[in-house]
């Protein structure tokens, strides 16, 4: 598999020991993920993101997910924090809400769309 670890690597101004040392492994074996000669893992693509700052994808693609917003970040964190019954309360009332934007779009009453599943 392709991948821009050392890219990645040299952009974080890291020699291979100190990523290997970050990772938790030898200069042989970054090296090695590096030119593919050890096949990448997601484990390993987690360990390796984690190291570098980076998402695990960085390391093996181009078309990466939008980065999150700080309302995003907030949101995601509180829900985080909430108890599965509220989680399970929190996305029912999303799920109202953006159908009643759907409702005002489409010129449907609320009773006429279906029910979120």
């Amino acid at each position: 598999m392709r991948n821009r670890i050392k890219a990645m690597r040299e952009a974080c101004a890291l020699s291979l020991e100190t990523l290997a040392e970050r990772v938790g492994t030898t200069n042989q074996q970054i090296s090695h993920l590096e030119t593919g000669k050890r096949r990448l893992t997601a484990e390993w693509l987690l360990r390796l993101g984690e190291a570098m700052g980076c998402h695990p994808w960085t390391l093996v693609s181009d078309d990466l997910p939008a980065p999150l917003e700080p309302v995003e970040i907030r949101l995601l964190d509180t829900f985080r924090r909430l108890a599965d019954d509220q989680r399970k309360a929190l996305v029912a009332l999303a799920t109202s809400i953006s159908q009643i934007d759907v409702a005002r779009v489409t010129g449907l009453g609320i009773h006429e769309l279906p029910l979120a599943t």
